[in-house]
């Protein structure tokens, strides 16, 4: 019976942990496709354009992150675009405790 009790709690936990963190993960992708896409297009020339265009597509997508406080915009030595995408997400677990998801990505076109 013991032994039981400790399994459902166990498992109710790693629940928890889960119903926090796959929305994390699954924004931390919608980021980096949005990036990706935007990229991806050749009308952009300005870096003022680039996070402009990945500012409609976050309001868009209703992704509640600020472009400007995540993203690093620039051109690589062959004129291709580089973005970093670098924040940490926390999310309270229960009490005191909060669980931490720090993403530091490159996207390149």
């Amino acid at each position: 019976m013991f032994k039981l009790l400790v399994t459902l709690a166990l498992v109710g936990m790693l629940a928890l942990v889960g119903i926090q963190f796959v929305p994390v993960y699954i924004q931390n992708h919608a980021i980096n496709k949005v990036a990706q896409d935007v990229i991806s297009q050749d009308d952009l020339r300005t870096k003022r354009e680039v996070v402009k265009r990945v500012q409609e597509l976050f309001r868009a997508n209703d992704i509640n992150q600020d472009p400007k406080e995540i993203l690093t915009v620039q051109r690589d030595n062959k004129g291709q675009w580089v973005v970093d995408v670098k924040y940490e997400e926390r999310r309270k677990l229960m009490y005191n405790l909060e669980l931490v998801a720090a993403f530091d990505d490159q996207i390149t076109d």
